[in-house]
């Protein structure tokens, strides 16, 4: 089958688009400020989804008057994420697996671009047995800006060989729809109504389920 198409790439965001992982960011940062005696809701922590945890951080003691250095919440934040990851292991998001390899076999360059450590991208699609699907992984933390900067997603499309305009990008949070438009690429928008409630403004699509993205879906853009 031949891809007749003004996309000549396509970006994956990961954390909540690939594998669920956004709940068990909440859950560890509650576990994190225990230690204090402190706590943030779902609301407020959902307005971080997609965006770079030091920033987080860095909001949320000022908001909850800890004299905590960023740092230590992230150093500590990932510790306590990582035992559960050993005890647990990752869960993937429905029909993303699927997804990610009908696009590789018919050809066409994928990239993922998280705001995740490139260390954790890594363990990712090495766990999910997806890392040949890719040509390309890269870091928000790499970045010198995050999202909802749109540095991730610009040299995604650089090392790809794709012009912004060429690339179709799934992304599940505001921040990072932000960026891949500021990035000036089309964008399908996962909004998991099971975890987050993620308005996605200036999206391109939006489905509710990663199994209704076909690839039919992609090549119409």
């Amino acid at each position: 089958m031949i891809w007749r198409r003004r996309v000549e790439a396509v970006i994956f965001d990961m954390d909540g688009v690939i594998v669920n992982t956004e709940p068990g960011f909440y859950i560890v940062a509650n576990k994190f400020l225990a230690r204090y005696d402190k706590s943030i809701t779902k609301e407020y922590f959902e307005q971080f989804f997609g965006g770079a945890s030091e920033y987080m951080w860095k909001t949320t003691t000022e908001m909850l008057g800890l004299d905590i250095p960023v740092e230590e919440c992230v150093k500590g934040a990932d510790e306590i994420r990582e035992q559960r990851i050993r005890e647990e292991g990752y869960e993937a998001i429905d029909g993303s697996l699927d997804l990610i390899r009908k696009i590789h076999q018919e050809g066409i360059p994928l990239a993922v671009a998280s705001s995740s450590a490139r260390k954790e991208i890594e363990q990712v699609v090495d766990y999910f047995g997806i890392r040949q699907c890719f040509q390309v992984l890269v870091s928000g933390k790499d970045c010198r800006h995050p999202k909802p900067a749109p540095d991730v997603f610009l040299k995604a499309a650089v090392l790809l060989g794709a012009k912004p305009e060429q690339c179709l990008v799934i992304e599940d949070s505001n921040n990072g729809v932000t960026a891949a438009k500021r990035a000036g690429m089309n964008v399908i928008g996962f909004r998991n109504l099971e975890v987050a409630n993620q308005e996605l403004k200036s999206v391109d699509h939006i489905v509710t389920s990663m199994k209704d993205i076909t690839l039919e879906l992609c090549k119409s853009f």
